[in-house]
């Protein structure tokens, strides 16, 4: 009787151990083939995995739109993205800037680069990424932003923006976000879209007054500085809150904003009002306004920051401004309804995009003379890679991004 029961426990005890042993199997099965999502830090695609495809204002009334001759390629697949979230997502702690590299020399005369890259309908402006990996491009028309990875010059995501209409993009220094302008024809969108780099989702949509210009954000990657064309002001963004915290009233029409190195000043172009307002962002007050040449458009700092550089879109031209007197020193004519300019990061050379000339200009800021006109279609901006050897330049009529040679 002693044997039996001593044989029954040892089954039972056997039995019990067998049930533990095969319930931990079956959770280290599960915890080792759970799938997982890892993202390429900056790329804004998943790491291993591309969505690929075969090569796939503006100035307000006055400037042109697409002309419909014919559809761009695209790629063959999108990148769904969710609604906006209904609540504001926690906002991780700003990365490092990304280190700049040393620039090549620019050229004067650059060379085109192949054929054009068709990148979707009616692309109205291209950002590139602060690591120069990537290319983030506009499509005012077709409502969505399309992604083109520098490294081969193809596209690779073509990203809708729900809100609306996407006009103007800028990352933050880290490159972990990008700032869409967003609205329509009517002006009952007006929002600035927020998104994840490393995913390339929608994180958040923040409404802010009419008309959302060329937005940039802060050196210090605190705020966003949004141009309000319809009602002259600047919405200033808290990038934690993602809301508007303060509306700073500008002459009329502000297209335009470019910060210095420091991110001590903002200088804005006000198109309507023929000025460059020049803002302490420290205290958000109006320093000075500059007066220029006629419906200035796009402004830059110099990359040594002793100048600012502003396009005029009505008299043709390029307006120097010292920045330590806060004085003109200098014009130069260039092509035919310029809309954007862009410096090489050498500072000896800048690049504008005359949209009605269908030219490139490419200018030396030391003589302050034109020393190449390109040839291109509608081009309506220009950015140029962080180490200076490559330009892009949006085509907006035949939806085609532009390459040019533009370093030794």
């Amino acid at each position: 009787m002693i044997r039996r029961r001593r044989r029954t426990r040892r089954r039972t005890v056997f039995t019990v151990l067998a049930a533990v042993l095969a319930v931990a199997a079956v959770i280290a099965v599960a915890v080792w083939v759970r799938p997982t999502t890892e993202t390429v830090a900056g790329s804004g695609r998943p790491a291993g995995a591309l969505v690929t495809g075969e090569s796939s204002d503006s100035a307000g009334a006055s400037s042109p739109t697409a002309t419909g001759e014919s559809t761009p390629a695209t790629p063959s697949s999108q990148q769904a993205l969710p609604p906006p979230p209904t609540t504001t997502p926690a906002q991780p702690t700003p990365g490092p800037v990304v280190p700049r590299p040393t620039p090549v020399g620019s050229l004067a005369i650059p060379t085109v680069q192949g054929d054009p890259v068709p990148v979707g309908d009616t692309p109205g402006f291209v950002a590139i990424s602060p690591d120069g990996h990537l290319a983030y491009i506009a499509n005012r028309g077709a409502g969505y932003v399309t992604v083109l990875d520098t490294t081969i010059n193809k596209v690779v995501a073509q990203v809708p923006v729900p809100a609306g209409p996407p006009w103007f993009i800028a990352f933050t220094p880290d490159g972990s976000r990008a700032y869409v302008s967003v609205y329509n024809d009517d002006l009952t969108i007006n929002d600035v879209a927020v998104f994840d780099t490393r995913s390339s989702k929608l994180l958040d949509t923040i409404p802010v007054d009419q008309k959302p210009y060329a937005l940039a954000v802060t050196p210090n990657q605190k705020f966003v500085y949004v141009p309000s064309h319809n009602t002259g002001a600047i919405d200033i963004i808290d990038i934690n809150e993602n809301k508007v915290v303060q509306t700073v009233p500008v002459a009329p029409n502000p297209h335009w904003v470019a910060f210095d190195a420091a991110g001590k000043f903002a200088y804005i172009t006000d198109h309507e009002s023929n000025v460059v307002t020049v803002l302490d962002t420290g205290s958000n007050n109006v320093v000075t306004t500059i007066p220029v040449g006629t419906s200035p458009h796009s402004i830059e700092v110099s990359p040594d920051g002793t100048q600012a550089a502003v396009v005029c879109y009505d008299s043709n031209d390029v307006y120097f401004i010292d920045t330590a007197t806060n004085a003109v020193i200098g014009t130069v004519p260039v092509g035919l309804k310029p809309q954007d300019l862009t410096y090489a990061p050498d500072g000896k050379h800048l690049y504008t995009a005359n949209v009605d000339g269908n030219s490139v200009s490419v200018v030396d800021t030391d003589s302050r003379t034109v020393s190449a006109t390109i040839p291109t279609d509608s081009p309506t901006s220009v950015a140029v890679l962080p180490n200076g050897r490559t330009a892009y330049v949006t085509n907006l009529n035949d939806g085609t991004l532009r390459i040019l040679n533009v370093g030794e």
